[in-house]
């Protein structure tokens, strides 16, 4: 339940399923069972997240002091960008570390229907927490090289997704500003 009131930014669910999947390398707790309360915590998570921004999203963020204007505008923008790419978003979303945590949130002010939402996070979430887990029974004898490789993966799918996203902004900026200047 760490993403849904960004609890996440602090601990981060993957390093508490490496540990476990460390722990089950050790044999002091079941790695299915690791598996299985990684997987439903945070999908109870990414659901409370999901449902704060539904009911308080654009809301919270006009309150906010500087910048709570303009991200109220922008999430309220992002509607059309879910119905587009929400799927996308909320499934590469669950492996980013840190801007993953408000994608929920997102998700849920921008209106995406729920049941959609679930289809692609569900999936995410268990290839997720099977894939740290399991990495965490396999390699728990080197707890450092667990956390590198954890962090500079998060790290990557950030810096892709700015990247992706930052571009695909200014082609949109760049096709307007040409369209018009055509009309002129």
């Amino acid at each position: 339940m760490e993403r849904s009131i960004f609890v996440g930014l602090i601990i981060p669910g993957d390093v508490i399923l490496a540990l476990g999947g460390v722990f089950s390398s050790q044999h002091k707790m079941n790695l299915t069972a690791v598996i299985a309360v990684g997987s439903v915590a945070a999908i109870a998570g990414e659901t409370i997240g999901f449902w704060l921004g539904r009911k308080f999203g654009v809301r919270i963020l006009r309150r906010l002091p500087f910048f709570g204007g303009s991200l109220s505008r922008l999430l309220e923008e992002s509607e059309e960008y879910f119905k587009r790419h929400g799927g996308k978003t909320v499934a590469i979303g669950r492996y980013a570390t840190a801007a993953g945590a408000f994608v929920p949130f997102t998700a849920g002010a921008a209106r995406m229907p729920y049941p959609r939402f679930l289809a692609f996070d569900i999936p995410a979430i268990l290839v997720w927490a099977t894939g740290i887990s399991i990495f965490g029974y396999f390699f728990g004898q080197n707890l450092g090289f667990v956390d590198k490789v954890l962090s500079r993966f998060g790290y990557a799918v950030l810096i892709a997704a700015v990247l992706f996203f930052g571009g695909r902004y200014l082609l949109k900026k760049r096709n307007e500003r040409k369209k018009g200047r055509s009309r002129a």
